[in-house]
């Protein structure tokens, strides 16, 4: 009689279990690659990342324009040279040219450099409106050194042409005369302060925020 070995029938059993076990392995093996796979490319197609590595790219963008404070003193002077020259465009240059430029004044918020530049063009459409400006810088500092921010703190003052004519346009031009005569201002003077932050940009430091009243 033809009987099988208990012993080899276990083996069997045993050799076939792990068979199964080692294909189940090397499945998911095989699946888990491929999902790895799959969220790679999606990843590099639409561009998505987690907070830390988006975090880790800007700081790294920050870093490639490095500015010094003596800088962001130049961009000052710069702004000071075109508004004295009757320029708003050269004026306008040392403000952030996307989204992220904010102008805050008690009356408005302008969300865009377009909307500054126009804003002064109207209030100021002439080299005589313009008048004279001055800047008063009270602190230069780094807000955030690592990340090139910085700020600064100070005061202005235009002097502007002052127009008699303006303060009561019922006067003949005899009357007009007579107030000349009478040592009338020939200036008006319009002062306030500013908090401007600056970032730094492939152009050099450049306004990103701009709080003048």
């Amino acid at each position: 009689m033809n009987t099988q070995n208990p012993i080899d029938n276990s083996t069997k059993t045993d050799t076939a279990k792990k068979g199964k076990s080692s294909r189940r392995t090397w499945i998911l093996a095989l699946l888990a690659m491929v999902c790895t796979v799959i969220s790679f490319i999606y990843r590099y197609q639409s561009g998505a990342s987690d907070p830390a590595e988006s975090l880790s790219k800007l700081e790294s963008t920050q870093k490639e324009f490095p500015y010094s404070l003596d800088d962001v003193n130049l961009v000052l002077d710069d702004q000071l040279s075109g508004w004295n020259a009757g320029n708003i465009d050269q004026f306008m240059e040392g403000y952030v040219k996307d989204s992220s430029v904010r102008f805050i004044t008690n009356k408005k918020i302008k969300t865009s450099w377009q909307e500054i530049t126009d804003s002064y063009k109207k209030g100021y459409p002439n080299k005589e409106a313009m008048g004279k400006l001055t800047f008063h810088r009270d602190e230069i500092r780094w807000v955030n050194e690592a990340a090139y921010i910085a700020q600064v703190i100070g005061r202005w003052e235009v002097i502007q042409k002052h127009k008699l004519e303006q303060a009561n346009p019922n006067l003949g031009s005899r009357d007009f005369s007579s107030i000349v005569n009478r040592n009338a201002p020939t200036h008006d003077t319009l002062s306030g302060r500013f908090s401007l932050i600056f970032v730094g940009t492939q152009h050099g430091p450049k306004i990103q925020i701009d709080h003048t009243w």
